[in-house]
This record gives structure tokens, C-alpha cells and sequence, in this order.
């Protein structure tokens, strides 16, 4: 640990010493918890999200107010459990029910804890108000320094590095000219193997606070050369919005087997004044989507049956989306207090999951068994990397605190085509299986704050 510490300290004070050549870059540390999200299937058990430490230091490139390159160093400990859930009820004689003749009960956790030294890079784009808005996506590398398991199986070897994606999401407030404070949500998803046995991946959601310094070059008036506040724009404003998803498979075939699932949604969007009573908005929002399966089938994620099904299921299929909406928005009356919403939308794949609980009852001569499995199954490789579709919406403002408002509105979104991937299902395009197995539907409640921007000179 101390190793780790001293390395960041070291590149910190290089990097102090970096800023002061630029009145471009700024040089900033963070700090926080990281929540982990493994990427991995599992034939029984869960995996149980636990928090872990991340710290950092980063050095910010201003190509101009709205682009900039963001790069540094990161100490981040990645925390697993895996939970392992296997019950047997046993065998029974005739006519005695399961629930009298109860079964043993096998049930044991392991654990893997991973400690990395990575180094992302990403682009920048910023909303040049007060507090500033910061959207940030690119890579990382990663090189493990230190890790500890508890796992049954001795040929474990962890990979000595990771390679991914990472995209971000931050507020930066200025609280003197040289001084500023962020706060920041991260999202991570690797792209390589974390042991030598399996394809988990390695993924985690951070969330952090952070001090910024910038400005070291004076003027030659002997101070910094800050940023001044213009007036309050009255074109623009942003919404930090959130709510909950109810969301359902409204593919073409057996629609009617599946159930809705529930998911959070949260994100920001830019509100572009183009007239008195219409507006562009676009952002991103993190959306959770997907659909229930309570039923019996040969399948533990959707609905199959050749003859009698072998599994009664109870699980819920979920896939995890950046959404990208282009709405136009119409704002009917003199206040403008209604608003109406429509416009399609792209969603980038981070991350999909089946979980949940199976039954099923293998029978041999004179015997009889029932067997409980838990389902937490990595379904990322069966479903599309992209999905596109339709969102109308409508809802009302009301005013907050002076210039702010309170948005709320409820969000019907469509998604068009086949989300599972063509290569997963290899019976959907056969002459007597047409039609899509999983399209995305869903209805959203949506509370907003909207603050108005804050044009930085």
C-alpha cells in the first residue's frame, strides 16, 4: 500500500510542477469508493456488488472552453464475492411433499480483491457554466499490484493487467480563482480476462470528490488570468434528472410470458432554446431496461419449450444503457410550464445480466428430486452493442428558488428491432420462428432540476 501511495505523490508533484507551465492545464487529485460490477457468468450463485477505495491524480488539457484531454494516474482496489447457492431438497417417498422432507443445503462464498495502478486517458467535452458540466469518455490500462482469493479452484491466476473502456460524468465548481471542486461518477468496463479460466472481466462504477489548481500564470497585471461570469443566459439551461424505469419485452414472439422490470435512470440534459415554444435538447442518461420471466422453459433468459420445459424460471434479463435522445421539445401556452418531448434516441451496451432463480425436478426410477439454483448469468455477448428507437413525453415545470425549476414528466420510450444478437439466437431467422424474441419498451417517471447556464467569458 505504501508503494502505490508514494508513486502517486511523486507523479503528483511532477505534475504540479507541469501546470505551472500553461495557463491550459490543470492538475487536480480525487478521491472515493468504487462499487465493483463484474462482468462474468456463473452455472450457480451470484456476485455481490462491494465497495472498494479509488484515488488519483490527474492532469486536464483546455484545448478551449468546450474540448479538452483529460490524463493521470489511479489507485483503485476492486472488491469480489462471489455467493454459491446450491439446494438440493432430496430425495422423498411418494405421496410425502418436498416442503416435509427438506433437503441439504450447500451454500459457500469466495472471494477475489484485485488492486491496480492505471493510467486513463479522455476527451472532454464541457458545458462552460457555473458549476461546469464535464462529459468524459476513453481508455485506460491498468497493472495489477496486489491481490488476495479465497477460491476453490487451485489453478487460479489473476492477469497481471486490464485493458478498457471508461466514461464519465462531472460538476466542477470554482471556489476561488485558483481553486475548484468536482464532483464525479465514473463507469469502467474491461475488456480482458481476469483470470486464466473463465471470461470474467473486470467493471466497476466509481464515485468521487475532487480539488482542482489551476491559473499558475499571472498576467502581467500580477494576477491570474480567470474566467469571469457573463449574465444568465436565456437560451440555455441544463437538467440533472432521475427516475425509474419500468420496462418490458414487446418483441413479436410469446410477448405475453414476460413481465416488466424495474431499473433506475439518471443523466443530464442541454435545453437549447430554437423559438418562443420549441427547444433541442439532447445529454446522456444511464438507463437500466429489460424485462421479467416467470414461467417454465428450457431457457434460463427467455422463453423456449421443445415437449415439456425443464426449469421453472423466475429471473430478470437486464441491460444497461448510455442513452443518447435528440428530442425536440414544444412548450404549448404563453408560460410554457407544459412541455411535450419526442425524438429518437441511440443506447451504447455497458453492461447485461440475467439473475434470479431456477426450479427443476430430475426424476429417476422410485425417486424423486427438486433442485433451487440462483442465476447470474453475463449476457453481454447476446445482446447487441447498440439499440435505437423513439421517445415522446410529456410533462410540466414549476418554479424553484428563483431561476430554477422543478421538471417532472412521464417518458414512454420504444426501441426498434431485435435487441439479442442474430448469432444467439440461431433459430430466429428459421421459417417457422419469425419474428424478434426481445425488443425494448419502456415507461419512465422523470424529476428534474433545471438550472439555467451561466456563460463563462
Amino acid at each position: 500500500m505504501k508503494k502505490p501511495i508514494f508513486l502517486l505523490i511523486s507523479i503528483f508533484l511532477f505534475m504540479y510542477c507541469t501546470a505551472g507551465w500553461s495557463q491550459k492545464v490543470t492538475a487536480g487529485y480525487y478521491g472515493g469508493v468504487n462499487i465493483s460490477d463484474i462482468h462474468a457468468g456463473t452455472n450457480s450463485g451470484k456476485w455481490k456488488f462491494k465497495p472498494g477505495p479509488v484515488q488519483g491524480l490527474y492532469v486536464d488539457y483546455s484545448f478551449n472552453r468546450i474540448f479538452g484531454f483529460r490524463t493521470g494516474i489511479n489507485y483503485s482496489t476492486l472488491n469480489y464475492e462471489h455467493i454459491t447457492v446450491y439446494q438440493d431438497y432430496g430425495y422423498y417417498p411418494p405421496g410425502y411433499s418436498s416442503s416435509f422432507w427438506p433437503g441439504p443445503y450447500y451454500s459457500f462464498n469466495e472471494f477475489t480483491d484485485c488492486s491496480f495502478i492505471s493510467f486513463p486517458a479522455q476527451m472532454r467535452l464541457s458545458v462552460p457554466s457555473v458549476p461546469r458540466l464535464d462529459l468524459m469518455a476513453g481508455i485506460y490500462n491498468a497493472f495489477l499490484v496486489d491481490h488476495s482469493e479465497t477460491y476453490n479452484n487451485i489453478d487460479y491466476k489473476p492477469s497481471k493487467y486490464d485493458f478498457g473502456y471508461l466514461y464519465s460524468l462531472g460538476l466542477s465548481l470554482p471556489l476561488t480563482d485558483r481553486l475548484e471542486a468536482s464532483l464525479n461518477t465514473r463507469y469502467l468496463t474491461g475488456r480482458k480476462g481476469i483470470d486464466n479460466f473463465n471470461e470474467s472481466r473486470h467493471g466497476s462504477m466509481d464515485f468521487t470528490f475532487g480539488l482542482a489548481w489551476k491559473g499558475f500564470l499571472k498576467s502581467k497585471g500580477g494576477n491570474a488570468d480567470y474566467q469571469t461570469q457573463d449574465s444568465v443566459s436565456e437560451k440555455i439551461y441544463l437538467i440533472y434528472t432521475g427516475g425509474i424505469n419500468a420496462s418490458w419485452n414487446s418483441g413479436d414472439r410469446d410477448k405475453e410470458r414476460y413481465s416488466m422490470n424495474y431499473g433506475p435512470s439518471f443523466g443530464f440534459l442541454v435545453n437549447y432554446r430554437l423559438s418562443a415554444n420549441t427547444s433541442f435538447r439532447t445529454g446522456v442518461t444511464f438507463d437500466v431496461t429489460g424485462y421479467s420471466l416467470k414461467d417454465s422453459s428450457d431457457s434460463f433468459n427467455r422463453y423456449i419449450k421443445s415437449g415439456e420445459a425443464y426449469y421453472q424460471v423466475n429471473t430478470k434479463t437486464s441491460v444497461d444503457y448510455l442513452t443518447v435522445p435528440l428530442l425536440i421539445s414544444f412548450h404549448p401556452g404563453n408560460g410554457g410550464r407544459f412541455f411535450i418531448n419526442t425524438g429518437p434516441f441511440a443506447g451504447i451496451k455497458l453492461n447485461a445480466r440475467c439473475k434470479g432463480t431456477v426450479y427443476y425436478n430430475p426424476e429417476s426410477s422410485g425417486t424423486y428430486s427438486r433442485y433451487r439454483r440462483i442465476v447470474y448469468d453475463d449476457m453481454e455477448g447476446a445482446i447487441k452493442d447498440n439499440n435505437f428507437g423513439w421517445i415522446i413525453e410529456g410533462g410540466m415545470a414549476t418554479p424553484l428558488f428563483g431561476r430554477l425549476a422543478l421538471e417532472c414528466g412521464l417518458q414512454y420510450r420504444r426501441g426498434f428491432g431485435e435487441v439479442y444478437d442474430d448469432s444467439y439466437l440461431p433459430d430466429n431467422g428459421s421459417f417457422y420462428n419469425e419474428g424478434t424474441v426481445f425488443e425494448n419498451s419502456s415507461l419512465s417517471l422523470r424529476i428534474g432540476i433545471r438550472v439555467p447556464v451561466k456563460v463563462v467569458k
